[in-house]
């Protein structure tokens, strides 16, 4: 299936209620409480089956439990990260997908995608329960990530792009996709998640907690990334390699993270009828050193804080 499809700037609403459409409800958290972000939502029908394309640069989409209490959650969603990164959390399994890399989701249970703002485009195909349950049971763990290396994902991917010409042999493509499906779900059943899926949920986990912590931490001064394993009781190289699937660092992404804030304010400041000084914006966001703010903001945005009144 191609990537390339229709992506425009658009509200947060608009684009919450394709979704909602699409897939369900859902929660979207825009960046910095941006009203408008870049994405976009396409569907189509294969295989008897509904696929989704959805590309976004909000921060998290969340699945919560009022949002499952809304619709019926009759559908599991094989969701292929296509292009950027994401953190995905279900069943206290967390993976960070990188583009051709599947997770399982089942809609009845409240999950999370972490995009940290970065564009992302995901393939969510869309399975109903009964397909599921009447082949494979009615336990059905949610969560389950497959990495784009193993065998399985290959043929999973290979199917899906079959499809698309194979207009006579939609029916045996379905079915295949399905035995894949089984595939994977006999696997974990037999021999539990491999060590390289081990792995990755245990680094989304210490990256999921280590961004939470920012959140709550980044406005002091005082808060430095050195302090994030100490304080969540981790090894850094953890917190090192958790950052890297991103391919950031957390000196880096807490930086970014000042420095969005601060432009966010600045930006509110100038319409304000009573402005702050730079600096107060400056100190608020977590910086120390308004020398050092300045220089940064300038070089990641393309001016100073003054020009942005």
């Amino acid at each position: 299936m191609e990537v390339a499809f229709q992506t425009q700037t658009l509200p947060v609403e608009t684009f919450e209620a394709s979704l909602q459409d699409a897939c369900g409800n859902f929660d979207v958290r825009p960046t910095q409480g941006d009203a408008d972000m870049w994405g976009g939502i396409s569907l189509r029908r294969q295989m008897d089956l509904e696929f989704a394309l959805v590309a976004t640069d909000l921060q998290q989409i969340l699945r919560t439990s009022q949002n499952i209490r809304q619709d019926d959650g009759e559908n599991f969603f094989l969701i292929m990260q296509k292009e950027g990164r994401a953190l995905m959390g279900q069943n206290d399994r967390f993976s960070v997908l990188h583009p051709g890399d599947l997770v399982l989701i089942d809609s009845a249970q409240p999950s999370e995608f972490t995009f940290f703002g970065d564009r992302s485009i995901q393939m969510s195909l869309h399975l109903p329960r009964v397909y599921l349950e009447e082949r494979f049971g009615a336990v059905i763990p949610g969560g389950l990530s497959v990495n784009r290396r193993d065998p399985t994902a290959m043929a999973i991917h290979a199917i899906i792009a079959k499809s698309e010409s194979a207009v006579d042999a939609q029916v045996h493509l379905k079915d295949a996709l399905l035995s894949l499906i089984g595939v994977v779900l006999m696997e974990r059943r037999i021999h539990g998640e491999t060590t390289t899926a081990r792995l990755e949920q245990r680094e989304g986990s210490v990256l999921t907690r280590a961004i939470g912590y920012i959140e709550t931490r980044f406005q002091d001064p005082e808060f430095t990334p050195a302090m994030i394993a100490q304080d969540l009781g981790v090894q850094p190289y953890q917190v090192q390699r958790a950052f890297k699937s991103l391919g950031t660092t957390a000196t880096k992404y807490l930086l970014a993270k000042r420095l969005e804030t601060a432009r966010t304010r600045l930006i509110e400041n100038a319409k304000s009828h009573n402005p702050i000084l730079v600096s107060t914006i400056a100190y608020q966001s977590g910086f120390a050193d308004v020398s050092y703010f300045n220089r940064c903001f300038r070089k990641v945005f393309g001016k100073t804080p003054s020009d942005m009144g």
